[in-house]
């Protein structure tokens, strides 16, 4: 199953479906493990709390202020409701699609829904496949994206349903997540399926549906015997993802985390239960073990990828408020690492709240409490409300968030008292990610120079070095283009993340780090980044790096690049210089994004957005060549975009250095 699945989307990849394994004895049921403790179901359900068990568990009394006192976004949480009631569903650039199994017929009013389906390519991946058997090249149809069933699998479209039952009382939300749970089981019997192949998405689904039970626990008087149904199925899935976890390959990742939070959100529903037991302290132990392993020393997630840092900030934060109502709240070396996490995410942040396209995107959430279906996946203002209420710090607290009162409330948490935000310069170097930060109300700039990540693994890394993005006046100009798909498109993989796609210098057509096209969750490191200078002052921004991943080439090169920010006149300025010998091919990228109008003129580069205009100019005689080019802001969406190509051959030992100038006009 995994040999060639692995030499085509790499080597170990740490999510390419769960290692097969020799057939283990059945674990017991829920039913069988309280019948060891004397108890029955029914007894059980009744005398499980109703508030505490989960941070999402809100008591009756907060959901009610909560809704009265935000009454738009309980609206908007009662509307993603009836679309899911209508199976109505928007994932990964989908748009709006209604999946109907083929197969099955409706029964009492429900129509059921297609498991199977990837929207996009209307194909279906076959049904029933024993998860040890799988083999995607083998079976799946055409390009179809695996991504598809994953994420409807995760049925995070079930906790709107389950608020909106506890906001309105009205039961048809709660009988939809007992009709969607039998019908998930029908299509999806456990271990069968391509939707048990991957461990994380199970974890993550488990998890979604442990929130969603627990809140509508109150359906147990009109209907017991399919809420018992419903936990029975979650305590089912704990011991798979017990007998499947993700570390059994060179790396462990956000796969393995979410193996990890997703088993620790369904042990909390059976803690006093022997297997409940075990799964918490086990969760706990790998919580602390992966936030030493996954964490880089300045508070970046090890993966090169801002996105996926904030996928892994969820999931630490998740652990976190977990152990806190387990009563033993995780070390003080985890909360500080976390901590960390946060004042680097916010640092890098862009003004619009949204995360850099720095290395992969695939929107990935561990839940979704606010705006399901209509959330931007590139907002990452989300987290920094209940962050900032845990953590105690007002800067977090983002004014311009509307949902972040909301947010906060179902992290069982509650806004700082004091949210007096003071807009502050900040410029950081985070050494360890790679990454310098310099922002302000007037300009962002962001400047990638960071090693192959993963210890070296490379799933998630672009060829970035000496990459940037920069806004001006609250217009994004120059942008990282993203990462747009993965396995469905293998071409467009391998064109989002090559040197190419980046805002720096590309020699001789050369990748910075060697990547293998059939490979595509896999980066081969060859270049070491260096940062030779950061300064960042009131009034000038600095930064110096260089790195050597052309060296490895003729006339062993090396890159150098000085950014230097004038932060009064928004003049940007960029000195590259190489260190070698011959004549060789240079190209320069600027990719600029949506909406940015560009044009040629005698001078240089003209830019507009809005009512603001900037100039782009070299100091060397080449002629620009403006292209047309894409921009990914989330998974499966690509929007039209401009690039501006410099090209010249050059011999180094008569020029070795370029000026690029970037300035305001109006």
């Amino acid at each position: 199953m995994i040999g060639r699945l692995r030499a085509w989307l790499g080597r170990g990849r740490v999510a390419t479906a769960v290692t097969p394994q020799p057939e283990l004895p059945p674990l017991p049921s829920l039913a069988e493990e309280l019948a060891g403790l004397g108890l029955n179901a029914d007894a059980w359900l009744a005398a499980r709390p109703r508030s505490g068990t989960l941070y999402s568990t809100l008591p009756a009394e907060t959901i009610s202020a909560v809704a009265q006192q935000y009454p738009e976004q309980a609206a908007a949480i009662v509307a993603a409701a009836d679309r899911a009631i209508s199976h109505e569903f928007d994932l990964l650039g989908s748009g709006p699609f209604v999946p109907v199994d083929p197969g099955r017929e409706a029964r009492g009013g429900y129509l059921p829904i297609d498991w199977y389906l990837d929207p996009v390519q209307h194909l279906r991946f076959p049904e029933r496949v024993p998860y040890r058997e799988w083999n995607l090249l083998e079976m799946r149809p055409g390009l179809a994206d695996v991504k598809f069933p994953w994420e409807m699998s995760r049925c995070q479209h079930w906790l709107p349903l389950a608020q909106a039952f506890r906001i309105t009382s009205d039961a048809r939300y709660a009988t939809e997540v007992f009709n969607q749970h039998d019908d998930y089981m029908a299509a999806n019997p456990v271990g069968f399926g391509v939707n048990w192949t991957c461990t994380m998405d199970v974890a993550i689904g488990a998890f979604n549906w442990a929130m969603a039970a627990d809140l509508i626990h109150a359906a147990r008087q009109a209907d017991a015997g399919r809420v018992a149904g419903l936990y029975s199925s979650i305590f089912d899935r704990g011991h798979f993802i017990e007998r499947n976890l993700e570390n059994k390959y060179e790396v462990t990742s956000n796969h393995f985390l979410s193996n990890v939070v997703g088993l620790f959100g369904v042990a909390m529903l059976f803690r006093e239960l022997p297997s409940g037991q075990r799964w918490v302290a086990r969760c706990r132990e790998w919580l602390e073990q992966e936030i030493r392993v996954q964490v880089l020393a300045d508070g970046a997630d090890y993966e090169s990828s801002v996105p996926y840092h904030r996928l892994v900030t969820e999931l630490f934060l998740s652990g976190a408020r977990l152990a806190q109502l387990d009563a033993h709240p995780l070390s003080n070396e985890y909360l500080a690492k976390l901590r960390l996490m946060f004042v680097f995410l916010e640092a890098v942040l862009r003004p619009d709240g949204r995360v850099p396209q720095i290395g992969d995107a695939d929107d990935g959430r561990v839940h979704i409490f606010s705006n399901y279906g209509q959330w931007q996946p590139q907002d990452a203002r989300h987290l920094l409300a209940p962050a900032a209420a845990m953590f105690n710090e007002p800067q977090w607290w983002r004014s311009d968030d509307e949902w972040a009162h909301w947010e906060t409330a179902w992290w069982g948490l509650t806004a700082p008292s004091t949210r007096q935000i003071v807009e502050q310069s900040v410029g950081h170097l985070f050494p360890d990610a790679g990454l310098a930060v310099s922002k302000d109300a007037a300009q962002y700039l962001l400047i990638s120079n960071g090693k192959v990540g993963t210890n070296g693994f490379g799933n998630h890394k672009h060829n970035d070095l000496l990459s940037f993005e920069f806004h001006d006046r609250g217009h994004p100009l120059i942008v990282d283009p993203g990462s747009f798909v993965y396995t469905s498109n293998p071409d467009a993989r391998n064109r989002f993340r090559s040197t190419r796609a980046h805002n720096t210098l590309v020699v001789d057509g050369e990748e910075q780090n060697e990547f293998k096209a059939e490979w595509l969750f896999r980066m081969f490191e060859k270049a070491k980044p260096e940062h030779l200078q950061f300064e960042s002052s009131e009034t000038t921004v600095v930064y110096h790096g260089r790195h050597d991943g052309y060296q490895r080439f003729s006339g062993a090169i090396i890159h150098e690049r000085r950014f230097e920010l004038d932060r009064s006149s928004g003049t940007l300025r960029i000195d590259d210089s190489l260190k070698g010998s011959g004549s060789h091919s240079l190209q320069w990228s600027f990719h600029f994004a949506p909406g940015v109008a560009v044009s040629a003129s005698t001078r240089g580069i003209v830019l507009a957005a809005g009512s603001d205009q900037w100039i782009l100019h070299i100091n060397r005689a080449m002629t620009p060549v403006i292209g047309q080019d894409s921009y990914s802001p989330s998974y499966g969406v690509a929007l039209p975009s401009i690039v501006v190509s410099y090209s010249v051959t050059a011999d180094l030992a008569r020029e070795s250095q370029w000026r690029f100038v970037l300035e305001r006009l109006t």
